[in-house]
């Protein structure tokens, strides 16, 4: 039974509207805002008096290009633009990355914690591009130009590789594989682009985020030193927490109730591994007053 499905996760986060999606779901909508947003704006090649290029206005400003690495704000913004919409590879490109972001990427949040997620993919944003930069430096080209989420997508698809390795998943929604095989398929495809000649795959942002997403597991990092603004991460601090939704009058004793308000925003913040034995049992004791009241 997965997270989603257990009954003491039906809850109704106290706080401010954005406490009350993933971290996932935010990120993804992120993304699809800026990907639609960029179709509105000016195709660089037709505003130069030229014939269009598939490129436009809003998605060259927030890429990263190895000439102007020195726009370090590019590091970062990159990763939520990503081919336009009239590109050969528009709806593929932003596609990809966010169905995997989304499928995947809910499951290590979970084990995460929402803050912890955030930062891990902020991160692997940037690092995916410092390994673009450094590859593409080294091969003598130094007019590449990269966008997109791949390099984060990539560091949790890692993640859910090492946390979640015999979990079935289907390529494709056909072809069904363990989580194991798919990071030796990933692993397979990046070499295969890397050896590829104008394959127009940025292969080295995928690797970068890769390795930072095998670092991070196999060292046991954690980000929680790094402080990312309360407004980002909707840090619930009220004296309700997390309300556990019951629609019924008359739930469990309140003492129980409370008890797992407090192991749920635990949860949302941190993550399911950093719960105790004794927090486990008492979330599963709720759940059981809950099954009991609904039957």
């Amino acid at each position: 039974m997965g997270f989603d499905d257990r009954e003491y996760n039906q809850y109704q986060p106290a706080g401010s509207a954005w406490s009350r999606y993933s971290m996932v779901t935010i990120l993804i909508a992120i993304n699809v805002i800026i990907f639609f947003a960029d179709a509105f704006t000016p195709d660089i090649g037709a505003a130069a008096g030229g014939e269009p290029v598939g490129v436009h206005w809003l998605g060259e400003f927030l890429s990263a290009k190895t000439q102007q690495w020195y726009y370090v704000w590019t590091w970062l913004t990159h990763g939520f633009a990503h081919a336009a919409i009239d590109s050969k590879m528009g709806l593929m490109h932003i596609g990809g990355n966010m169905l995997t972001l989304y499928f995947l990427g809910r499951s290590v949040e979970y084990r995460l914690g929402r803050n912890e997620f955030l930062k891990f993919y902020l991160i692997a944003i940037v690092i995916g591009f410092l390994g673009f930069f450094a590859v593409n430096l080294l091969q003598g080209n130094p007019q590449a130009s990269l966008v997109g989420a791949s390099g984060a997508v990539s560091a949790v698809v890692v993640l859910f590789i090492f946390y979640f390795p015999r979990q079935k998943l289907y390529l494709w929604g056909i072809l069904e594989m363990p989580a194991w095989a798919l990071g030796v398929l990933m692993l397979a495809i990046n070499i295969y682009y890397a050896l590829a000649p104008d394959s127009g795959v940025a292969w080295e942002a995928h690797a970068a985020g890769a390795l930072f997403g095998y670092l991070y597991y196999k060292q046991g990092w954690n980000l929680s030193g790094l402080n990312v603004p309360e407004s980002i991460t909707s840090r619930v601090r009220n004296s309700g927490g997390l309300k556990i939704h019951d629609p019924d009058a008359g739930g469990p004793n309140e003492k129980l109730k409370q008890k797992a308000d407090a192991i749920l925003e635990k949860i949302n913040q941190q993550g399911e591994a950093s719960l105790s034995s004794r927090e486990r049992k008492t979330l599963q004791r709720y759940s059981e007053e809950i099954r009991k009241q609904r039957k």
